[in-house]
């Protein structure tokens, strides 16, 4: 779960009350001051730091997220995206920050046509295209925004000095840090996915500042390995001393568009001059008396309040956790909202925007009946999952303000520009290379995403912050989550442990200690069943609105970290 760091009493939480920072008996990190959960124990010690030097939540969220850019270079970036959700104590309100990847001025809708080979079977949205050119090289990535939004979230609500915040990750790239066995595990991996990404030690491959970073002379790096990146760290304090700027309108975005110019790229200098956050009040929804506060298409928060609207005309409470009833009607749910996925979601810049649709109470209402009936409406296709190359972050702190910020470099392209260090997205792999789709490519559009950072609020005040890595996935593990939460009263840590399971297309996938349990009864009820080792990782944060205590919840199926501070 990571290091868990206790010390002295401090006023905490909506609640304001004191008490002591302590850890519970089950091992949830509880404390009262602050706390920050994220993928990997070194990037939440940055946060921590942040919350010692009495920074908030938000120093602490952009702190984590830059220390993550370099323990997990692959997942995170300078070259990404992502979406947060921030609730600022002070007003009692919240706002959403949309920093989405936008295709190229150069990308059009029918660029890879000529190289279409067909979809990639039970994965609707990755078609395989000839030599991978929309998932490696130039040519798959997309204008990023991840320091233009996590510079826009401190703009607005930060404290401490944005240089201190990106310190910590200046130091980490500069004097290295040991390579976990599961970062290590990917570095050797060669062979391709069943969701058609390529595999990493052919990414890594693609351009010779790539392999020189991530290959130890030219051998994948083994567990233990100390992996120093100086060129990310001297990149990393351009960033420190200029802020976004210096990445789309500086030095930064002059050799990152001459790169792109001389490598057949999609963006340009004008496309980096022109990219901006959207910020925003977050959609709304209602579970059973609760207020569930989430991202905007072309994220999927409005796809998490469909399936709750749907598991809310049911008694949930009355069955029993991960039993064949429970799965088989959450699953149910959420196959409903992939088929409305399909059918609708897209950029809401580009087409009509159907979020009042799917968050309708009333359709909601109406797709029961599918349920209620044991069926599926005749038009299902087949929807890929992302893979679970992106990484979440949830903090609080000790006056209530909590960050749910997730980010990501979708599965990487390889591509690396000469002597900046970080490694780009290739977010073109999720559009749909066919025109005239709600998801087909056009210059300066964001493709549809899984990510769907959540708070959410009981009477007014936050009791959890969670969101998740693992591509579409992620949407349906955050519903777990919150499910877990109003439904069965878990605390954030059982919320996030308890095993899940996941339905978008033809097969219901279960993780194995589900599979084997209920493979037969739900084959059984006629259901296509499969075996899934991780369904999503989710990192979340408990709040108890009565007393402020802060619980921690760091998922154990991966690369985990929880850290708790005053």
């Amino acid at each position: 779960m990571g290091a868990v760091a206790t010390g002295a009493v401090g006023a905490c939480g909506p609640g304001g009350q004191e008490a002591a920072a302590l850890a519970s008996s089950t091992g949830t990190p509880r404390a009262e001051g602050g706390i920050v959960v994220a993928r990997g124990p070194v990037a939440v010690e940055a946060g921590v730091g942040a919350l010692r030097r009495g920074g908030n939540a938000i120093d602490a969220a952009v702190a984590t997220a830059f220390a993550q850019f370099i323990t997990t270079p692959f997942s995170a970036g300078v070259g990404g995206f992502g979406c947060m959700v921030v609730y600022d104590a002070r007003t009692r309100r919240a706002v959403s920050i949309d920093f989405h990847g936008r295709a190229g001025s150069k990308a059009t809708p029918d660029i890879y046509r000529s190289a279409l080979e067909g979809r990639i079977y039970g994965h609707a949205d990755r078609w395989k295209v000839r030599g991978d050119i929309n998932q490696i090289g130039y040519r798959s990535v997309v204008t990023p925004g991840t320091v233009a939004g996590l510079w826009e979230a401190w703009s607005r609500f930060g404290t401490r000095p944005w240089a201190e915040l990106v310190e910590p990750a200046i130091r980490l790239a500069y004097d290295g840090f040991e390579i976990p066995r599961s970062l290590a595990g990917g570095f050797t991996t060669r062979t391709e996915s069943s969701s058609g990404v390529v595999p990493f030690f052919t990414k890594v491959q693609t351009t010779e500042a790539s392999a020189r970073i991530f290959l130890n002379n030219g051998v994948p790096w083994r567990a233990g390995e100390r992996l120093v990146q100086r060129d990310y760290a001297r990149t990393l304090e351009l960033i420190a001393d200029g802020g976004a700027d210096v990445v789309y309108r500086g030095e930064i975005a002059e050799r990152i568009a001459a790169d792109f110019e001389r490598n057949g790229g999609l963006i340009t200098l004008a496309d980096l001059e022109a990219y901006t956050v959207d910020v925003y009040d977050p959609v709304r929804g209602t579970y059973r008396g609760h207020e569930v506060l989430s991202n905007a298409l072309p994220g999927s928060g409005a796809q998490v309040i469909e399936i709750l609207n749907l598991l809310e005309g049911y008694d949930l409470p009355s069955l029993e956790h991960g039993k064949a009833d429970h799965v088989e009607l959450l699953g149910r749910a959420q196959i409903l909202s992939f088929i409305d996925r399909r059918r609708y979601h897209g950029d809401p810049r580009f087409i009509d925007d159907p979020t009042d649709i799917l968050m309708s109470k009333d359709r909601a209402a109406e797709l029961r009946g599918f349920i209620d009936r044991r069926e599926l409406p005749p038009d299902i296709v087949e929807e890929p999952p992302e893979g679970p190359d992106t990484t979440h972050l949830s903090t609080a702190d000790r006056e209530g303000n909590c960050v749910a910020l997730t980010h990501t470099l979708g599965s990487a392209s390889g591509v690396v520009t000469e002597g900046l260090g970080f490694t780009w997205n290739n977010c073109m792999f999720q559009f749909n290379p066919v025109a005239g789709r709600p998801n087909s490519i056009a210059p300066g559009k964001a493709r549809i995403t899984g990510i769907s950072p959540a708070v959410v609020l009981r009477d007014g005040q936050p009791i959890l912050v969670t969101g998740a890595a693992g591509g579409t996935r992620i949407l349906g593990a955050v519903q777990h989550t919150i499910s877990n939460t109003v439904d069965f009263d878990m605390s954030a840590l059982e919320a996030v442990s308890a095993p899940r399971w996941h339905w978008e297309d033809q097969l219901l996938e279960m993780e194995p200690q589900l599979y084997h349990h209920l493979k037969e009864e739900l084959e059984g009820r006629g259901l296509d069943v499969a075996n899934d080792a991780f369904v999503a990782q989710l990192h979340a944060v408990g709040i108890d609105p009565d007393t402020g205590r802060l619980s921690g919840g760091p998922d154990p199926r991966g690369w985990g970290g929880g850290s708790a501070t005053v």
